[in-house]
């Protein structure tokens, strides 16, 4: 661990979230994606504390040292621990973050628990209801999702993951053209070393298809608070396609594409990230005083 974060726990609905921390001020919760955990922020959580923020950055329900029950990773729940981590940690709202699967948990808690999100930035993943209606009409993103549809194969995945101690998670990360730090390697490795550790990372896929095609998405409410979409426009999973229908769910939204940069914006490009994080958090907080007024 480094210098800049402590590491504690906390207990959100019955569930046991491991997390860094960093700062303090108001709270801005920061979520990660598939396959990693909170070390995906390590980049971001120094300089949003510096900035005058709390920064928590959880290990999501199943990943690395946070519990990993066996139920609960249909996006409804996710959302509700979203909810819950706030309370837990002695606030009534704040700032949320996500990437990847984190982004889709921060859209779905800031349309379904506005109160608790405050405002929230999403880097690099879509709406679900964005990313469903393109799914309809769009052989291309159904061509690069298709690892969704291979993550739902019983026990297979999971073993090939695990596989030579998590080596094919870093293969996955190169076949997206990202650059991977000798730490990164690590952490990814340690957190997919195992079939018990990679099966509940793959729970959120097997419970989001098995979703999807019993056709129980639900109509999504427009978020009115403020946000922010960070987009690497290099994206091997989600294509540019994606972006221009948000303006549907989203009323306040700040776009950003990072052009030359793929899918893990926050790894590859952490200096454009943490620039736009800090500007627009700083935006919204003179924003929300001068409304305070």
């Amino acid at each position: 661990m480094s210098d800049v974060f402590r590491e504690s726990s906390v207990v959100a609905r019955g569930v046991r979230f491991h997390y860094a921390t960093a700062g303090s001020g108001p709270l801005v919760l920061m979520l990660h994606g598939f396959p990693e955990r909170w070390f995906s922020w390590r980049r971001q959580i120094p300089a949003l504390a510096a900035a005058g923020w709390r920064v928590v950055a959880p290990d999501l329900r199943g990943y690395g040292q946070s519990d990993k029950p066996d139920e609960g990773y249909e996006l409804p729940e996710l959302a509700g621990d979203v909810a819950a981590l706030i309370e837990a940690l002695g606030e009534d709202s704040a700032t949320v973050v996500g990437h990847d699967w984190g982004g889709g948990i921060t859209w779905e808690a800031a349309s379904r628990f506005p109160r608790h999100v405050k405002r929230f930035a999403v880097l690099n993943c879509p709406h679900p209801a964005v990313l469903n209606d393109t799914f309809r009409r769009s052989w291309s993103q159904l061509s690069r999702s298709s690892y969704m549809l291979f993550f739902n194969i019983p026990w297979l995945p999971e073993r090939l993951i695990a596989r030579d101690g998590g080596a094919a998670i870093i293969r996955r990360f190169e076949g997206l053209g990202t650059p991977l730090p000798a730490d990164t390697v690590r952490a990814l490795r340690e957190g997919a070393a195992t079939v018990d550790s990679v099966r509940p990372m793959l729970a959120y896929y097997r419970r989001a298809v098995r979703r999807a095609l019993r056709g129980a998405l639900p109509a999504y409410p427009i978020i009115e608070q403020p946000g922010l979409l960070l987009w690497g426009e290099q994206d091997a999973v989600f294509g540019n396609e994606l972006i221009a229908p948000h303006t549907r769910y989203a009323r306040d939204l700040v776009l950003r594409r990072i052009a030359g940069c793929g899918h893990f914006v926050q790894q590859e490009r952490p200096d454009a990230v943490n620039a736009a994080l800090v500007d627009w958090l700083a935006r919204e907080r003179l924003r929300t005083s001068r409304e305070a007024r």
